[in-house]
């Protein structure tokens, strides 16, 4: 029956995570020492760190599996995961624990690193996780208490279902093992385990003997004084680490100061259950005693962490914008560009180059705004640069803008990412002036897009007009095809230059009468193609209203003489499932019937289908 059951949760978990048989990114030489890691150190805290409870006062096993992918040694986490399962269910066997509620232990820590693991993924994504201010306190958050508060809740219920007894000692054993175990120990593991620690250690060797003889002292100090606290009962001196742990992590920097925390940690609890240190005079039993030494690690981590993190940051904060500062104005000298520094809310922090005074700003008077108050961006635009500091894959990423103090000046702004210890901390911003060159561009499209005698689109340009009509779903329209009546007879009895007059006085003629949404178009010779923008009720007289507005004017040409000339009309409805050449040929027969009926005269496609 336990088999089964053991086959049951197994197949649950690999549902559960969706762990696909595609292993091409598992490095299983790595899986599998973690896997034994694993074992290790639950084992030893299973032995040397439980009370009469059955709780381990501190938890660190969950921690090592945080760490393998915070380090990026193991990328995949659906495979931790399910390693992770599997290890724990082996330890607590090992230890003599037995049935259903093993698998079910197993089953709330694997639960408990895939949830951390995502919410690492969705903050951070490829940062670095214990670099920034924020991302500690959202790991504290959420692997610290969120994340062991639901563990926690599961596992007292797993063991009041195991027991038919649901306790609250039962629950804060599980919180606090399980939080104590993630906070202390995942940031010195993750050190560990991604080389930051031995880099550190080089570090200091190269900085100078008196840099490093300090560190040396203040951790020296630090762990000896903690070894006295906890190995002593005379004196009930609790916190008197907790001070020193904090100017240790000031003198010898956070990665160090986290290594100390968690060897005093394993000291701490060491001694405890030994009867020795300040907690082991206290007169509150073994449970006493544990909630004690639980509360006073947690207070020491969170106290350590947070001012030593933001003494750090203060302290080389006016330094990185200085050197980037001056980073930036070198650069500048002799560029023809201009270049902003903007944090990832699109504040500006610097600014400088020749091409800044298109923007309407100095160096000075920039700093402070936004790029919107500056630039004006399109929403689509806005987006696209709000996806692209979300996007990792991304990089750099150009637009194009107009300066709100000069609309006439079209200008390219490309958006590389600044990257902060491990982090996307902005973009530094290049601004070129591509008023020229747009010019150019629109000149060519003109010609390439435009009638050169009317002005009007030729055939290329209806064409590329007409993609956003057949994009804009549910717009009723209609088109006509239109020739002049007996042009020919004009060309030959007036000229050519009377030719081009009358098709340019008719084009004029047209352009007045048709709707603002309407396109008109020469398709060539004497022949022109209005889409009309309207309903089917409308379509007829409307076209019919054109061929009299032309048949009543009168066209004056070079010599001052005067003509009069008439058009015919073919027009067709667009349906749904036809292509654009399909309802223009439509167009032309039914302009072909026109002709036929005597010309000056709207004919409408009929279908004899």
């Amino acid at each position: 029956m336990l088999q089964k059951n053991s086959l049951e949760i197994c197949a649950v978990q690999a549902r559960m995570f969706n762990f696909s048989s595609k292993t091409d990114n598992i490095d299983f030489k790595k899986l599998f020492i973690f896997f034994i890691l694993y074992i290790i150190v639950a084992y030893i805290s299973m032995n040397y760190t439980v009370y009469y409870d059955g709780h381990s006062t501190i938890w660190p096993a969950d921690a090592l599996m945080l760490a393998a992918i915070f380090s990026k040694q193991i990328k995949n986490i659906n495979a931790i995961t399910i390693i992770t399962f599997f290890a724990n269910t082996f330890s607590h066997y090992a230890c003599g624990y037995h049935g259903i509620v093993v698998l079910l232990y197993a089953t709330i820590s694997s639960l408990q690193i895939f949830l951390s693991n995502k919410s690492y993924i969705k903050f951070v994504g490829n940062g670095v996780l214990f670099s920034e201010y924020k991302y500690i306190i959202k790991f504290n958050l959420y692997s610290g208490l969120v994340f062991p508060f639901i563990s926690a809740l599961l596992g007292t219920v797993a063991n009041g279902i195991s027991s038919g007894i649901f306790s609250l000692n039962d629950f804060a054993g599980w919180f606090f093992a399980l939080s104590l175990g993630n906070i202390t120990f995942t940031r010195p593991f993750t050190y560990i385990l991604d080389g930051t620690l031995f880099k550190n250690i080089k570090n200091f060797a190269k900085s100078g003997f008196k840099k490093s003889f300090l560190a040396s002292v203040s951790i020296s100090i630090t762990l000896y004084a903690a070894y006295y606290v906890f190995h002593q009962i005379k004196y009930p001196f609790l916190f008197v680490t907790t001070s020193l742990v904090i100017s240790n992590s000031l003198v010898s920097g956070e990665i160090f100061g986290s290594i100390v925390v968690m060897i005093i940690a394993v000291m701490a609890t060491r001694a405890t259950f030994d009867l020795l240190g300040p907690i082991a005079l206290m007169q509150a039993g073994y449970l006493g005693r544990q909630a004690v030494l639980q509360t006073y690690l947690i207070f020491t981590v969170f106290t350590e962490r947070a001012v030593s993190v933001l003494f750090m940051r203060n302290k080389t904060l006016a330094q990185n914008v200085a050197e980037k500062e001056q980073m930036l104005a070198l650069i500048m000298v002799n560029s023809t560009d201009c270049m902003i520094d903007i944090n990832r809310d699109g504040l500006c922090l610097w600014a400088g180059g020749a091409s800044l005074p298109l923007l309407g700003c100095s160096n000075q008077n920039i700093q402070g705004k936004n790029l919107t108050d500056i630039l004006k961006i399109s929403e689509k635009t806005s987006d696209s640069i709000k996806d692209f500091f979300d996007n990792e894959e991304k990089n750099c990423e150009t637009f194009s803008a107009t300066p709100l103090s000069k609309q006439n000046v079209s200008l390219s702004v490309s958006f590389r990412k600044s990257i902060t210890d491990g982090v996307v901390s902005g973009a530094i911003v290049t601004v070129n002036d591509i008023t020229e060159e747009t010019n150019k561009i629109a000149v060519a499209v003109e010609k390439s897009e435009k009638d050169p005698l009317t002005h009007l689109l030729n055939r290329s340009g209806f064409y590329e007009k007409m993609k956003s009509v057949l994009g804009t779903s549910g717009t009723p329209f209609c088109i006509s095809y239109i020739d002049i009546d007996h042009f020919k007879t004009i060309n030959d009895t007036y000229g050519h230059e009377a030719g081009d007059t009358i098709l340019t006085g008719i084009s004029n003629l047209m352009q007045s009468l048709i709707h603002p949404h309407d396109i008109l178009s020469r398709f060539g010779g004497d022949e022109f193609v209005i889409v009309h923008l309207n309903t089917e009720i409308d379509s007829k007289s409307f076209f019919t209203n054109l061929v009299n507005k032309i048949e009543s004017a009168t066209f004056t040409l070079k010599n001052n003489t005067t003509i009069k000339i008439t058009i015919s009309c073919g027009f067709t409805h667009h349906q749904s499932g036809k292509n654009l050449d399909t309802i223009i040929q439509e167009a032309d027969n039914a302009l072909y019937n026109a002709k036929e009926s005597g010309r000056n005269q709207v004919c409408e496609f009929i279908s004899k289908t």
